[in-house]
């Protein structure tokens, strides 16, 4: 099956027609070469430390660092072919800003945004469609934020690395491979070592994953916010504990609202990228706030 016209299909099922704020004057391109100006005075690092371990509160201090370790390979669909074009280059150039490597062209897509009328719909078509999509440990989580109307429901599909990031040879269907779906994880438990004082024994690797934004959420937002908001959700996984708000420093994922919050990726969400993409696949969770200052303060 080709997986691309697969997902289209399924999104054609649950969407309405949708123009963003931008979309409207119909002149958009793919974003090249744009300078982003900062002004303003900066947070003190203390602040950006002090954001970044709240984010991280939710894990163990040497556990590693979840992140897309392969190169990125993104499918947007639900939009009008131009905005959804627009969407996926702008992502693309935020990863690559990043340091992540991103796949050009045709290739086995890894990542997912769509754009639907009803997030829950799109749920269950994909539990019948690509069961694959949903590992058990997202599973219930994810249809309980769709069914409770959260206008944007995100996961990332999860395998164990060896500490370099390469694959073990006992642990995941490889996606991409041949008779299977490129984003079925069958990822079985590995036995870990003792994790070091300053790093854990292994790497935890995002083998896939997926945003799902609702249309009535997105109306007057313009399409350079969507993708950014999408970028953060799809790129940085766990960023967002439940009912963390940014303030100082602000964040384009929080509050993510028409007339409210941030219009593009912020200093700080940008320094996190950079920081979390930075760091060696196997390094710990503790590393991450002082790697953020660092690329903030830059």
């Amino acid at each position: 099956m080709d997986l691309r016209r697969s997902f289209a299909a399924i999104a054609l099922c649950t969407a309405v027609p949708f123009t963003p704020a931008q979309a409207q004057d119909g002149a958009q391109d793919a974003p090249e070469g744009r300078d982003i100006v900062v002004s303003g005075d900066l947070p003190d690092d203390s602040d950006v430390r002090e954001t970044v371990h709240a984010i991280m509160r939710e894990r163990g201090s040497t556990q590693p660092l979840v992140r897309f370790l392969d190169p990125l390979c993104l499918h947007v669909t639900g939009m009008a072919s131009r905005a959804n074009a627009f969407v996926r280059e702008r992502v693309l150039a935020n990863a690559r800003e990043a340091g992540l490597d991103v796949e050009e062209g045709k290739c086995r897509a890894n990542a997912v945004i769509f754009v639907v009328a009803d997030a829950a719909d799109l749920i269950g078509l994909l539990e019948e469609q690509q069961p694959g999509l949903l590992q058990p440990d997202n599973r219930t989580r994810v249809k309980a934020e769709a069914r409770r109307g959260d206008p944007v429901v995100a996961w990332h599909n999860l395998e164990d690395r060896s500490q370099q990031g390469g694959r073990m040879a006992h642990s995941s269907t490889v996606p991409g491979a041949a008779g299977a779906s490129p984003l079925y994880v069958g990822v079985r438990v590995n036995s870990h070592g003792r994790p070091g004082r300053t790093s854990p024994s292994h790497s935890r690797a995002v083998v896939s994953g997926a945003v799902v934004m609702e249309t009535d959420w997105l109306v007057g937002m313009d399409l350079e916010r969507v993708s950014d908001f999408a970028t953060m959700r799809l790129l940085a996984p766990g960023m967002m504990p439940d009912d963390f708000v940014f303030d100082v420093p602000p964040s384009v994922t929080s509050p993510f609202m028409a007339g409210e919050g941030e219009e593009e990726m912020t200093r700080f969400d940008r320094a996190y990228l950079r920081a979390l993409y930075g760091l060696s696949p196997d390094a710990s969770a503790r590393s991450l706030p002082a790697a953020v200052v660092r690329a903030y303060m830059d």
